[in-house]
Formats: structure tokens, sequence, C-alpha cells
């Protein structure tokens, strides 16, 4: 399978599209404003210590506390934590599975009581394990984690781990040898997928750069107060050269001259052979225009997709679970209902799939597909989709299908989906329907700034929007604003015009 990368750099917002035969699949979006913070370490002050549920909130400087689960408490006399033999990292995909297990399992373990770890206004260093997700404050863990490119440092943790992946016996055994030739006196370490057929010295280099970042992390954490920021995550263009970046990937598009530099510069030091797939796209149109992106972006945020035959499918993203309705539409071009059915399904799959990935939609999915009597249809359906699935870097796990004829499964969610980044509640109808924000329609005025000051010699430009649009930009967004000029050297003057609609603008060359 061929694919490449698209990375779209600006000031105020990274977005990277994973582009496979010709099609956006995965989008990924890191506002600078708003960048994840999976990964960060903090020097926090435990709060509140909670027995009932095995679990504490601990203040890490942000408006709502972490919370943290006795199983996810490092400690040098424990030994009910769970090794991560059979675990692997992969930050895009599966982040907590290289790490010890930190669920509760009853069947195998016994953690201690949460008191007996912690009490309130102890000051610990916590690593945030999940980003925040709706109310929810971010999970945090003790067990610090430091991911490279072949290896994960775990300072906390005794122990060395291979990827679940690796498969070959021989090379688990070959790994596993050098695992432990590199493994410091203090802590442990997982070798990570990729590192299968790597050399020893490809594998030394790495364990340099963690031992190097974990010392700078000690040093800071000396003299961190509590509630204080200690070590931020690489932003996600220089993540793409760590994690995102497989056997299949190409060629690797960046539109930023600066950010192709940092990236052959990180790629040179740290992996010299993806070096050779990155290329500076220099042109005037946007990239994501160029490849179809932006449209597939657009169709994501519609709850109905058509389908090629007339059939089409509706997707509703609910705080319960994901329902998609499958509906044969105008597509009448077989000679039986059963056939009609049968067809629009299979059509339906590769779509659903395509959306799921593309939106980032996960926990529970209900597929309702269009009724079928014949069992061998139903047999064959469930087929293509599992076939489908595999595609899919997420852990999906179809359920079965029901006596009602629907499919139920579940997809491991990671990060916030597609929807819930770029749009939010509409303010006109309570709730019920879904607007772009006004931070996605400037964030989009400002690539189309981008894009005519590159097309068009122009001295100046002028920008003429609603007036909630533009009191954004001279609010909240006027930094952005001020980069952009210095960016593009050029002045922008903002013009508010209440006959212009909400997501409608127009950007004049002077």
């Amino acid at each position: 399978m061929s694919a490449e990368l698209l990375v779209n750099v600006t000031p105020f917002e990274t977005r990277i599209a994973r582009v496979e035969n010709g099609r956006a699949e995965e989008v990924y979006i890191e506002r600078e404003r708003e960048r994840g913070l999976r990964g960060n370490i903090y020097s926090g002050r435990v709060q509140r210590v909670l027995p009932g549920i095995q679990a504490a909130f601990v203040d890490i400087g942000l408006p709502r506390a972490g919370f943290l689960y006795a199983g996810d408490i490092a400690a040098p006399e424990r030994e009910d934590i769970a090794p991560p033999e059979e675990a692997e990292t992969d930050a895009r995909n599966e982040p907590d599975d290289d790490l010890p297990a930190s669920e509760p399992d009853k069947g195998r373990r016994q953690i201690p009581d949460i008191a007996s770890l912690l009490r309130e206004g102890q000051q610990i260093t916590v690593q945030v394990s999940k980003d925040p997700i709706a109310s929810k404050g971010p999970r945090l863990t003790t067990l610090v984690s430091l991911a490279g490119r072949y290896l994960v440092y775990l300072p906390n943790y005794d122990h060395v781990g291979i990827a679940h992946r690796i498969e070959n016996p021989e090379e688990r055994e070959r790994l596993r040898e050098i695992g432990h030739a590199l493994k410091p006196d203090k802590g442990g370490l997982i070798i990570r997928t990729v590192a299968e057929g790597r050399h020893l010295h490809e594998l030394e280099q790495d364990m340099r750069f963690l031992l190097r970042l974990w010392g700078d992390i000690e040093q800071r954490l000396a003299h961190a107060a509590p509630g204080s920021l200690v070590h931020k995550e690489l932003n996600l263009y220089l993540r793409v050269m760590r994690d995102f970046v497989d056997d299949d990937v190409e060629k690797i598009h960046v539109d930023s001259k600066d950010a192709y530099e940092r990236m052959m510069s990180f790629a040179k030091r740290f992996m010299p052979d993806i070096a050779k797939r990155l290329y500076y796209y220099p042109g005037e149109r946007p990239i994501f225009n160029v490849y179809g992106v932006e449209e597939e972006i657009n169709r994501a945020l519609k709850r109905r997709v058509e389908l090629k035959s007339g059939g089409y499918i509706v997707i509703d993203q609910t705080e319960a679970l994901i329902a998609i309705d499958v509906n044969s539409g105008s597509f009448t071009g077989s000679r039986t209902m059963e056939e009609t059915g049968f067809k629009t399904n299979l059509e339906a799959v590769h779509e659903i799939v395509h959306q799921l990935r593309l939106r980032n939609l996960g926990g529970i999915i209900v597929v309702d597909f269009i009724d079928m009597r014949d069992e061998d249809n139903k047999r064959r359906l469930l087929e293509a989709l599992e076939d489908a699935l595999k595609r899919d870097h997420a852990k999906t796990h179809i359920v079965h299908l029901s006596d009602l004829g629907l499919v139920e499964m579940t997809r491991k969610r990671t990060r916030e989906s597609l929807e819930r980044i770029l749009t939010e509640e509409c303010p006109r109808c309570g709730g019920s329907g879904r607007v772009k924000s006004l931070v996605t329609i400037c964030h989009q005025l400002f690539r189309d700034i981008v894009a005519e000051a590159r097309a068009y010699p122009c001295e100046r430009l002028a920008v003429a929007a609603h007036p909630d649009v533009i009191d954004r930009l001279l609010g909240e967004e006027s930094e952005s604003i001020a980069s952009l000029e210095r960016f593009l050297n050029k002045e922008i003057q903002l013009k508010s015009d209440e006959a212009l609609g909400l997501e409608h603008y127009e950007i004049i060359l002077l």
C-alpha cells in the first residue's frame, strides 16, 4: 500500500494528513494554543485521595485536576505491577500498551490501598497518559516513559520488554539481548516495533538521546515548584518523524521551509533513512487543496455521506456511542431487494471504515446495515468489514451481528474526534446542531490569506468578515494576526461587515 504524509504548518496550527492510494485516510490537528498534554511531565501536588475508587486527584497547574489511579503509581517496593513484556509503543495508535498495566485486573493482581501510596499535600512527579476529554481532566501516571524512535525509556521500572508485534522468535531473542546490553543501571526499556531489523548502533544512539533527555528533566525536577510543567512533548510535526512514518510511507511533503529544515535536522540526527523521504513543497496552491484533503475534511463534518451507487450513510456522534445508518437511497440497480441491500452494504463497509479513520471515531459503534435475510450474505458482509478494518491502525473489535441486523463493534479512542476539534455547539439552535467554531473560521481565513498573498503580488491585504469574526481576530487571535503579518511581511487590515455570514469573508489585495 502506497502512502504519503502531508504536513501543513502555519504559526497558529499544524495539520497532518495520511494519504493512502490517493485518498486522505487520517487527519491530525494540533493548534498551538491547544496542544495536547499527553507525554508532558509535571511536578504535581496531591489534592484529594479517594479510597472508594482507588484514585487521587492531583493539581498540575491546569484548570482541571488530573486523575491518578492506584495502579498507575510506581513505588520501589511494589511488585504488583504487571510486566510490559508483550506490549509495544505506538504513540499514534495504542499509546498505553507499551507501559506496565495500569487498569484494574482483579483476576490477576491486587492493587495496594491508595491511602498507603499517597497522602494529601504530597509532591509527586506525574506524566499525562491521556489528554482531557469532554469534562474529564487528564489521566496521570507516575510510571514515567520517554519515547524515542526505537526505544522507550522507563526511569521508574526495572524491566526489558519487546513489542508484541515483533513475532519472529529469533528476532525477539536478538533484540532482547541488545535490550539487556543497553539497559541502564537505573530504569528499564521497551523495544518498539520499528526496531525490528535495526542494528545495535542505531538503538545505542536512541538510548543515549533518551538518557540525556531524562538527565535534563531530573535537573528541572529538582527545582520545580508543585503544579509546574517540567517537560513538554515534541510538537506534532516532530512526532511525525518519531511515530507516524512506517514502511508504507514513501514521501513526506512539508509546506513550511522552517518546519522542513527542523524535520530534516531531526531526521538526519535520529533516523537518516527517513531524511531522504522529506520534500519541501513551495507551491502557491495550499497543499491540502492539491491532494483533496480539504474536501475530505469538509465531508467528514457532515452527517450524511453519499455513496457512488446512490445510497448513503448517516453518522451521528453521541455521548454514549456512534450510530451509523446505511440506506439504499436512489440505488435501484439490482433485481431484488436482497441483492440491492447486499450491494449497498458492501459499498458502505469501505466508506464506514474510511470515515471512522478520518473522523477518528472511537468507543462503542453500532452500524445499522440494510436488512438481509440470506445468512450467506450476512457472513460475507462481516468478512468484508473485518478485512476493511485491517487497514485501521487503531485497535477494533467486532462483537457480533445482532438479531435486529445491527453490527456492534468497538474502536480504541486515543484523542478527540475531528468533529469535536473543528466544531462547537451552535449558539442559535442550542446544541441540536453544530457549526464551525470561530477559531476554525479564523484559521481557515489565515490559510486563505497565505494562499492569496503567495499567489498574487500585493503590498497589503484587507479582510472583511462578520463582526463576531473580526472581534475574535482583534481579541484572542491578535497575536496570530501579528505573526501572520511578520510571516508574510505585509500589513493586514480588518473590516467588520454585518452583511456577511459567520463563515463568509472577503480578502482584498491592495
